[in-house]
């Protein structure tokens, strides 16, 4: 039987990158919004919390690396699918993504109730921030599966050309999150929730009432899925998604895992250092978001081309939009490094913090402009399905760059902090400009995960 075609104005071509672009700008804002309001809060209740926070939150990210696994596999399958105007196919792929997703996340929920304080102990916190990261990350770990479906529900969205409908609900997320969190800090009305406790189940019920929502609209917008298909997993489906999405993820897992193995680089240093490294890292995401959202739309657009046939197309616009994220990615990061002193005294009033926050806003400039190069080009060739190679790049460039650097210039040099972020700005541009290079000599136009 022929596959269903898509209507005109839902195939490849038709995305403008502003039409997709500042959505997924909007909501990756305010996704990390909530992180940052949190840290911001607890930066006046507590330095403690704030590490204790900000270490469990980097277990929490390995998680969400998990996640997007899953999603990076099934939104590559879906646009290629997508652009060729294979509707039904596509609908099936989708149900099929939000099976696994669920049953990912379950699985990654026990690990973390289980295994909290396991996980701490590891790190090697002290016992003054050990008890409070291992209850956060016990109760936010536990509801993982929440961020699990959010996070496809989010991706099959965008791939349907859909993206405001998710900015829409992390908007309202973040208001029940700010809200909460106020209340437990400030106490401005009495909760039976206190501290570090009580704003980790803010969190959850957050998240909890935008999954409700994004699943809710999955069911209303007719996008030709058939919710038995939930259950009618296929094979070929789950292998392509499966093989994409491990190979694109690998390099979100080593990172993420670096950035922990590096925490404990510094963990002798204090709670200082520590926090310090949290302020920075929840502040120098709005340097680069933009950039990364040009690059998220353009993987969007270029996917759908390729699907549909035309690479050289794909080509020309994935080459031209990495302009636009470097001018991005350069000018952001430059204002982020002249305002830090002011934009740190919004988390915390410590002179040796946001002393020490100066050197590290100064190096994300360049750590920025290598940045534009994975943005674009290396969603470029995600956008095809040509994985391996840049898999293969990332975890040698991560592990020998970031952390086997980062560890010689922090721990051996005695840079501390600083001495992360160098090893950090050099995996970055050692992976950049591979990546680019392989764009720019085509081998992926001989990689393609459906048939014509």
């Amino acid at each position: 039987m022929r596959a269903k075609k898509l209507p005109a104005e839902r195939t490849a071509g038709n995305y403008s990158l502003l039409s997709l672009a500042v959505p997924i700008l909007i909501e990756q804002v305010l996704r990390s919004l909530m992180g940052t309001v949190n840290t911001s809060i607890l930066g006046h209740y507590s330095t403690g919390a704030v590490s204790s926070v900000g270490v469990a939150n980097q277990i929490m990210n390995i998680t969400t690396v998990l996640f997007n696994i899953a999603t990076a596999g099934a939104v590559v399958l879906l646009n290629q699918t997508l652009g060729a105007g294979e509707r039904r196919r596509a609908g099936h792929i989708a149900m099929n993504a939000l099976s696994i997703s669920i049953l990912l996340g379950a699985v990654v929920s026990l690990i973390l109730s289980f295994g909290a304080d396991t996980f701490m102990g590891w790190i090697g916190l002290g016992d003054d921030l050990r008890f409070d990261a291992a209850d956060y990350l016990r109760i936010v770990g536990s509801c993982a599966v929440i961020s699990s479906v959010s996070a496809m529900c989010s991706g099959v969205f965008r791939s349907y050309g859909r993206a405001k409908l998710p900015m829409v609900v992390v908007l309202f997320n973040n208001l029940i999150n700010f809200l909460g969190t106020y209340t437990v800090v400030y106490r401005p009305v009495e909760l039976p929730l206190y501290g570090v406790r009580g704003v980790a189940v803010v969190r959850v019920l957050s998240e909890s009432f935008g999954m409700i929502v994004l699943l809710l609209m999955l069911f209303l917008f007719k996008f030709g899925f058939e919710w038995r298909d939930l259950f009618r997993l296929r094979a070929v489906f789950l292998k392509k998604i499966a093989g994409v999405g491990l190979m694109s993820g690998m390099e979100g897992i080593s990172y993420t895992l670096g950035q922990v193995v590096t925490t404990s680089f510094i963990t002798a240093l204090g709670a200082l250092a520590i926090s310090t490294k949290t302020y920075v890292q929840n502040i120098d995401f709005y340097a680069y978001v933009m950039g990364q959202s040009i690059g998220s739309a353009t993987q969007i657009i270029s996917g759908h081309l390729i699907g549909a046939g035309k690479s050289d197309e794909a080509f020309r616009i994935v080459n031209r939009n990495w302009r636009y994220v470097a001018l991005c990615n350069l000018t952001f990061g430059t204002l982020m490094y002249f305002f830090s002193p002011w934009v740190m005294r919004i988390f915390t009033s410590d002179p040796e913090i946001i002393a020490r926050s100066r050197v590290l806003f100064l190096i994300d400039i360049a750590i920025h402009a290598a940045r534009s190069f994975n943005h674009t080009h290396n969603a470029g060739l995600r956008s095809a399905g040509y994985v391996f190679v840049p898999m293969l790049v990332a975890i040698g460039s991560i592990w020998m760059c970031n952390v086997g650097l980062g560890y010689v210039f922090s721990s051996i040099a005695g840079l501390g902090v600083a001495g992360l972020w160098l090893g950090q700005m050099t995996d970055e541009w050692v992976r950049g400009l591979i990546t680019m290079t392989l764009w720019q000599k085509k081998y992926w136009q001989k990689r393609r995960l459906i048939d014509r």
